[in-house]
């Protein structure tokens, strides 16, 4: 009774040690050697320590597997869904001795598999990872990936969290030096905003200093503009003209007596300062050419305006509207049906031209 006692101990052992067994994939294939005879010698397995899938400790070991007549059969745990995912070490060794080596993977099978089917790579007088070390694989044994390290991007020296990125002299990516309100410039460098940004600086719609009382005759502008052309001095939205209407010397603008600005008058003025931009001209105070003689319509600019609607055209004073007033073709101006500019008319316009 004894006896039978410890024989179902036993099995009850056995059976729950059996369930604990992880699952094994088949590899069998026939191996061949470059010369169509059948392969003959060892194949050596290793791997390093890890978990299968059902959680079974695997330790860290080498498989000796003997190929006769160039058959080979072993069942290995899978790896592709271990932790950590783990690759097979197995060198391939004949009469010669070791004769190359390769990696494999194994991915859970019900089915036997063959080598190509676990394979990752291989080649001639690679040497196996001990257990316990890592593999290094070299870049250019990797198809392609030299190539695409080539055009990615890299980190520069000057590299910074939360900066506007721009390419520094060894094409990696650096971080922008500078404060947080400072502009951008083309090649990387910053500054404030509106310096170097921005050669050509206008100024709109300024109302020039001094007392609108009707007797004084003497305002000043903040800047001087330049050229002194490129003022436009509006009274109550009227364009005056310098010479007949004011002087300008450098920013001070000097009234004609008895055309002082009176109250209530609004005085405002645009103009340029210093600079430049490149490809980009400017035409002020131009009179069109053409008989003013209340009916010729037809009149030409100098240059073509460029754009064509950066042209402002004036009728003593008043900018007339184009497409109402008149029509424009690269240099021609043709005033409407009814709208000749009369004996006594005078005629000025403002332009930008392309350089």
């Amino acid at each position: 009774m004894l006896r039978f006692k410890w024989w179902i101990l036993a099995v009850t052992i056995a059976s729950g040690l059996s369930q604990v067994t992880p699952q094994l994939t088949a590899i069998q294939d026939t191996l061949y050697n470059a010369d169509g005879t059948r392969f003959n010698g060892v194949l050596a397995i290793s791997w390093q320590a890890f978990d299968a899938a059902d959680s079974s400790d695997i330790a860290a070991h080498v498989l000796q597997v003997p190929i006769a007549n160039g058959y080979l059969q072993v069942q290995l745990v899978p790896t592709t869904n271990s932790s950590p995912q783990v690759l097979y070490s197995v060198t391939y060794s004949g009469d010669a001795g070791v004769q190359f080596s390769e990696t494999w993977s194994v991915p859970p099978s019900s089915t036997p598999l063959r080598i190509q089917d676990v394979r990752v790579s291989s080649g001639a007088g690679s040497v196996i990872t001990p257990p316990g070390q890592t593999q290094v694989i070299q870049i250019a044994n990797v198809v392609g990936l030299q190539n695409a390290l080539s055009v990615r991007p890299v980190m520069g020296t000057g590299y910074a969290s939360s900066r506007a990125a721009v390419i520094d002299a060894l094409g990696g990516l650096d971080g922008v030096i500078g404060n947080p309100a400072d502009c951008v410039h083309v090649d990387g460098t910053s500054g404030a905003c509106g310096s170097a940004s921005a050669p050509v600086l206008f100024v709109d719609s300024e109302s020039p200093g001094g007392t609108i009382d009707g007797t004084n005759a003497s305002f000043t502008l903040a800047n001087a503009p330049v050229p002194p052309s490129s003022l436009a001095l509006f009274r109550n939205g009227m364009l005056l003209q310098p010479g007949p209407d004011y002087t300008l010397t450098g920013n001070s603008l000097q009234f004609v007596t008895s055309k002082q600005p009176s109250p209530g008058d609004v005085l405002q003025g645009s103009y340029r300062l210093a600079g430049s931009l490149p490809g980009v001209g400017f035409v002020d105070g131009e009179v069109p050419a053409g008989t003013i003689n209340g009916t010729n319509l037809v009149f030409t600019t100098a240059q073509t305006a460029n754009p064509i609607m950066s042209l402002a055209l004036y009728r003593n004073g008043l900018r007339l509207r184009a497409n109402v007033d008149y029509s424009i073709s690269g240099t021609t101006i043709t005033f409407g049906t009814g709208l000749a500019p009369q004996l006594g008319d005078l005629l000025l316009c403002s332009y930008r031209v392309a350089q």
